[in-house]
């Protein structure tokens, strides 16, 4: 009898522990929002604020693209305990036509590239612990 209370505290404390780490995944890292880069007549940048994860626009092949993303990030302070909140970057992505990828940030928070083909390009950044919070993202097309 004592052997199969222990098995199911066992099995119980497991379940719960699958079932936190799998809401712990919900929260972040599996809610897309996505924003359209829309560049005002006359201009190169277009810069966004806000929640979004994901910014897609379209862009001609030979553009040199540049993709800047800072955002808000929530630490805990060991010595305060308290929660302490500040800008840092993030680090920019982007998938193109044809397969295209590139993460190969050249700056905190910078990415820069030629657009291989005329297309639909999505940028998005890391880590996903950022996604959700307030950020800035400035992207443009030369």
């Amino acid at each position: 009898m004592r052997r199969s209370r222990i098995v199911s505290v066992a099995t119980a404390a497991a379940g719960l522990v699958a079932a936190h780490a799998s809401s712990a995944l919900a929260s972040a890292c599996d809610r897309e929002v996505v924003a359209r880069i829309k560049t005002p007549p006359g201009q190169t940048c277009w810069t966004y604020r806000g929640a979004a994860t994901t910014f897609v626009g379209d862009f001609a092949h030979g553009q040199t693209i540049f993709a800047q993303m800072t955002g808000q990030s929530a630490e805990m302070d060991p010595r305060s305990g308290q929660v302490v909140t500040s800008w840092s970057p993030r680090d920019p992505n982007v998938e193109g036509p044809g397969g295209f990828f590139s993460g190969n940030a050249q700056a905190p928070g910078s990415l820069t590239f030629i657009a291989p083909a005329n297309g639909t390009y999505r940028f998005s950044f890391s880590p996903c612990a950022m996604w959700g919070g307030q950020g800035v993202v400035k992207i443009c097309a030369k």
